[in-house]
């Protein structure tokens, strides 16, 4: 029976994590933080109308979790781009330890005891981890980074900076808006098509005037055709369980941020 993600509790924090991935990871959800209101309660992000000194503390109980300090916590200002970067001793703590200075929607490394932050409210978040080359990534996708082939770019990137192997990593497939709730105008397929030609259409299903997208099965085909055979797809609907995850469609907007996160143990 295929491994799937599994949910987990450690005082107040709620989190998912997943079988294929070997090294020290989790989803967040909505719960064991310390913000109020619509952003009950641990909220990630900075930008939704939060009090910094919440959201500061939010990442505290986090880094309690992986047991490193704050500072040492890694994110990036993700803008739907096919960027990926790579965190170093130098950009290590961007966003926590240090102003952030970058934008990308994916972050790879292979320093150990560096949690690395993808931010999620519908959009795909992937955790890729090689236990052999010792390299981690996360990469954050909506359907413009879908299009763009970022989850494979990724990949590469990581075969290119530390000689992983396709074939020894490990990805999961966080919790994201899935093709039941993931409605679009034929804007978004039209775009999609162009970018990635007829191999997009199968995960496309018209229903009437709209369009429903399997974000997840593109990644994964990605994923696949990059070489990645360990993959679990979380299976969970971010708007369909909008009591556990925040989803941007089901409140319009009006919600705080989750992260899946990731870390080389050493």
């Amino acid at each position: 029976m295929q491994q799937r993600i599994h949910r987990q509790q450690e005082g107040s924090l709620i989190y998912y994590t997943s079988d294929n991935i070997t090294t020290k990871h989790l989803f967040t959800t909505k719960f064991g933080g310390v913000s109020k209101g619509y952003l009950a309660s641990l909220n990630l992000g900075f930008n939704r109308g939060d009090e910094r000194s919440n959201v500061l503390q939010n990442y505290q109980i986090l880094a309690d979790h992986f047991r490193v300090p704050r500072a040492r916590m890694t994110m990036t200002k993700q803008i739907h781009s096919d960027i990926v970067r790579v965190v170093d001793e130098n950009t290590m703590g961007m966003g926590l330890g240090q102003p952030m200075s970058w934008k990308a929607d994916a972050i790879i490394t292979n320093l150990p005891h560096v949690p690395l932050c993808g931010y999620y409210a519908d959009c795909v978040v992937t955790l890729l981890h090689d236990p052999v080359s010792k390299s981690i990534g996360v990469c954050h996708s909506g359907w413009r980074g879908t299009a763009s082939g970022i989850l494979g770019k990724t990949v590469q990137r990581m075969q290119e900076q530390y000689g992983a192997k396709p074939e020894n990593i490990e990805a999961a497939i966080g919790p994201s808006i899935r093709q039941c709730c993931f409605e679009t105008d034929a804007d978004v397929p039209d775009a999609m098509t162009e970018t990635m030609g007829e191999s997009v259409t199968p995960f496309i299903q018209p229903r009437g005037k709209k369009f429903f997208l399997d974000l997840q099965g593109i990644n994964r085909e990605q994923l696949e055709r990059c070489g990645v055979r360990n993959i679990v797809d979380s299976g969970m609907c971010t708007k369909c369980m909008h009591d556990t995850f925040w989803s941007h469609r089901a409140t319009h907007g009006n919600r705080g941020v989750q992260a899946g996160v990731i870390m080389l143990e050493g």
